[in-house]
Formats: C-alpha cells, sequence, structure tokens
C-alpha cells in the first residue's frame, strides 16, 4: 500500500470528518433562504443564522455569483436564485417515487408491527406496487398487481379526494359511481389528511391511508396500513401518527414544500362513519 492508498484508507476510517467551515456557513446561509416563505432582508437571514449582517452579506454575495441566489433590485430582498432551482430539478429527476415510499413503508411495518403496502395509480384504478407483511399474516386475495375498489378501500379513497375532481368525475362515470355520493366524504379525507375504512372490502379488516405528494402537490402514490385490528381505525393512535408522520416525509422527499398542509385531527375522535 501506498502513502496516497494509505492516505485515502485513513480517511475512510474516519466516521466524523472535518469540513470547509465557510462552505458549512454557505450551506446555512442557503438553507435559511430556502426555508423562509418568501424573499428576505439581508437582517432577517443573517438573524436566522446567528451571523452579522456584515459577514451574511459577504456570502450572499459569493451565493449570487454562483446563481444560488438572487436580490431583487427594486427591494433588496434575497431569494432562491436559477441555480438552485436545477440543482432541485435535478434531484426530483433522481428520485423514485416508490422506492422513496417503499423505504418509509417497510419501517412502518417493522415498527408498527401492522401490513402496509404502497400504490400508485392506474388506468384500472389504485394498483398495490409493493407490500410489507406485520406481525400478523394477513391472509388476503390483494397483493402485489392487485387493483382495489376506489370507494371500498382507504387507498381508493385517497386517490379520489386528491386526484383532480374532472379526473375523478370521468373516470366514476366510467365505472357507474357516483361523485356527488362521496364528494361530502372526499372533502373530509383533505382537511384530515388522511383515508380509513373498517370492514368496507373485507369483513374484520381495517385500513388507513395517507398520500404522498410531490412538488406540484398532486398525489403520487399512497401509503397504507392495514390490520384486523379494530384499534387501527380508534382514531388517535399511534400508528396513525406514523403513517401520517411518514407519509409527510415521503412527501418532503419528493418536493412537496408544505407538509403542513398534510395534517389530520390526530387530537380528536374521527366524526365519520365507515
Amino acid at each position: 500500500m501506498n502513502a496516497n492508498d494509505q492516505t485515502e484508507f485513513d480517511e475512510r476510517a474516519v466516521p466524523d470528518k472535518r469540513g470547509i467551515q465557510s462552505v458549512d456557513a454557505a450551506v446555512a446561509i442557503l438553507n435559511a433562504v430556502a426555508a423562509a416563505a418568501g424573499p428576505q432582508p439581508l437582517t432577517a437571514i443573517a438573524k436566522r443564522t446567528s451571523n452579522s449582517a456584515s459577514t451574511t452579506h459577504r456570502y450572499l454575495v459569493s451565493l449570487q455569483r454562483g446563481g444560488l441566489v438572487r436580490q431583487d433590485p427594486n427591494t433588496g430582498r434575497y431569494d432562491l436564485g436559477p441555480a438552485a432551482l436545477q440543482l432541485g430539478l435535478a434531484a426530483l429527476k433522481r428520485m423514485d417515487a416508490v422506492e422513496v415510499a417503499q423505504t418509509h413503508a417497510a419501517r412502518l411495518a417493522m415498527e408498527t408491527g401492522k401490513t402496509c403496502f404502497v400504490s400508485i395509480w392506474s388506468d384500472d384504478g389504485p394498483m398495490i406496487v409493493r407490500w410489507f407483511h406485520g406481525q400478523r399474516i394477513i391472509m388476503t386475495m390483494a397483493g402485489v398487481g392487485s387493483v382495489l375498489p376506489l370507494l371500498e378501500s382507504s387507498s381508493g379513497l385517497i386517490f379520489a379526494a386528491y386526484l383532480p375532481d374532472y379526473l375523478m368525475k370521468s373516470w366514476m362515470a366510467r365505472h357507474k359511481l357516483a361523485f356527488d355520493d362521496v364528494e361530502a366524504e372526499l372533502q373530509r379525507i383533505r382537511s384530515e389528511g388522511f383515508a380509513w375504512v373498517d370492514s368496507r372490502m373485507v369483513t374484520g379488516l381495517r385500513g388507513v391511508s395517507v398520500p404522498v405528494l410531490d412538488m406540484f402537490a398532486e398525489v403520487r402514490l399512497t401509503l397504507t396500513l392495514l390490520s384486523p385490528d379494530p384499534q387501527l381505525v380508534d382514531f388517535p393512535n399511534d400508528a396513525q401518527r406514523q403513517l401520517l408522520s411518514a407519509g409527510q416525509q415521503a412527501s418532503s422527499q419528493l418536493g412537496y414544500g408544505r407538509p403542513d398542509k398534510q395534517t389530520s385531527r390526530v387530537n380528536e375522535g374521527s366524526e365519520s362513519a365507515a
């Protein structure tokens, strides 16, 4: 092993490498700009990052040169620049939605002990694409590749609630379903951020689903917990909270910038009937 190899080996062996402090500071400032609700004045960015205004300004100048930040010539406020947008879009192109969701689904199955699956929207309706068993194996005809009924499954209800109304009305009309009959339920689902069913599809089987949204706030897929345990739909409960959290995290990974919109009345009991 030569000296260069030894150096490379030693660096890989160190779990906590020292970084470049100035780069860390620049990243903190860029994150502060990104986290703000809109363009921010210099003083606000400096306060958020615990830097002086003069230090913050120097970093912002460098970030502007790289296109990561831009300054409004009229207001003097700073916002993300075109290079930041390009970086974000490049990252999203590399992000596989199903892969993101299945990571959360696998963890949910392990942590809650309940079956968890991922479904996408297809021309025929909600389709299961990933399935993770919980502590108790559920004997059901459903599995990877199965198409679920729209209004009898919690996953289907999520798609019905979050896909555009014009698309749902057209799809439901082709399948002889009445959109008006479920419109109030779909509004409740959007308000609470989750859907649930109790023995609608299979007697004694309960399901709770949440949407996974992308950067355009469009539903890409759903995460669903499935169990014969009646406590699954006795809200609020820990499994529901974990599912909601997983949906928000997956949505954030796909570029959804406002996970706070995906809220649930987790501290209240559900008012709807199964």
